[in-house]
């Protein structure tokens, strides 16, 4: 009889994000928002099927429960977040399978509205809480970052090969899997990252 090992593997988060509506050549100079005090308006859409539909609520009160810590841990303390109906951006779980994007709407030079849609599938998997939280961070990481050299469409261009909970700029992101266990991902920002956030102070 042969042993049954846990099952230890590196899992490539492909649904990671995309860009719409502003490709951002350059940082979102705005004092509208900051990463310091940010306010997020958390809600379910109305996308998918009927199951996936049904799983929608739940996500929503684990995630919203859990990002303001979140935020704080991956800012390194540095940033605080708060759930409002007004928010300074709205994040909307989709349930469909799709690619994770941050909108932005421009008028006259000035960004008017920002918005994430979060897909809670990706091919024939129901993403789990620490996929989505991961997700969440990542396409609030995109307000400010990333651009410039060493960087392409919108992410960091090397891209790691093995895993690590620092550095959440990365597409696609990698998170580590156990059989029977939830996925671990990425979770603070880099020192690189915390800087383009204008976070890189005490």
């Amino acid at each position: 009889m042969v042993k049954a090992a846990a099952l230890a593997f590196a899992l490539i988060f492909t649904s990671s994000c995309g860009l719409i509506g502003s490709l951002r050549p350059a940082p979102t100079i705005a004092p509208l928002i900051s990463a310091a005090f940010l306010s997020v308006h958390l809600f379910v859409g109305d996308q998918g099927d009927a199951q996936e539909r049904s799983r929608l609520p739940d996500l929503r009160d684990a995630l919203a429960a859990a990002l303001p810590n979140a935020w704080a841990t991956a800012t390194a303390g540095r940033g605080q977040l708060s759930l409002r109906t007004d928010g300074d951006i709205d994040v909307e779980l989709d349930g469909t399978n799709g690619t994770s994007a941050l909108t932005q709407h421009s008028s006259g030079g000035k960004v008017t509205s920002r918005k994430i849609a979060v897909h809670t599938v990706d091919g024939s998997r129901h993403l789990a809480v620490p996929e989505l939280m991961a997700t969440v961070l990542h396409e609030l990481g995109h307000i400010w970052c990333c651009f410039g050299p060493g960087t392409k469409d919108g992410h960091w261009a090397e891209t790691p090969t093995d895993f690590s909970s620092v550095g959440l700029m990365y597409s696609p992101m990698n998170c580590r899997a156990s059989r029977g266990s939830d996925p671990i991902c990425p979770s603070v920002f880099s020192e690189r990252e915390l800087a383009e956030m204008r976070l890189n102070g005490p």
